[in-house]
């Protein structure tokens, strides 16, 4: 039998994205703007996702924290993140985003994520 030596949670990719607002936080330290963006949830895990949106943002060169309001299944969770990685694809821009879940909201995301596969609404990667 294979031994999974995976290093990282599980992905769960969405089959139709989840649209949401995010808040970006701060850009190097300093405040964000206080207006919400709309996005859009394209993939999940416990330590990150991929949001998608219709603004360019220079993440290489900067430090972008933003702030999630997500309900995925029941739970509305609140989860803050760092943006990693950027690139554009047809005109909107994708956006990895290392998250920072607390560890008593941790089990509710899991929770989550169980609960949109066993609706089948997301693919396990």
């Amino acid at each position: 039998m294979p031994i999974n030596n995976r290093k990282e949670p599980f992905r769960y990719t969405l089959k139709e994205p989840m649209h949401f607002e995010i808040y970006i936080l701060s850009i190097n330290g300093m405040d964000g703007p206080s207006k919400p963006i709309q996005a859009e949830l394209r993939d999940i895990s416990r330590s990150g996702c991929q949001l998608a949106f219709p603004l360019s943002l220079p993440v290489e060169d900067n430090d972008i924290r933003i702030g999630i309001n997500l309900k995925l299944f029941e739970d509305l969770l609140y989860i803050e993140g760092t943006l990693r990685w950027g690139m554009e694809h047809n005109m909107v821009w994708r956006y990895g985003v290392q998250l920072e879940v607390e560890k008593e909201h941790q089990d509710r995301l899991s929770r989550e994520m169980r609960m949109l596969a066993g609706q089948g609404k997301i693919i396990v990667k």
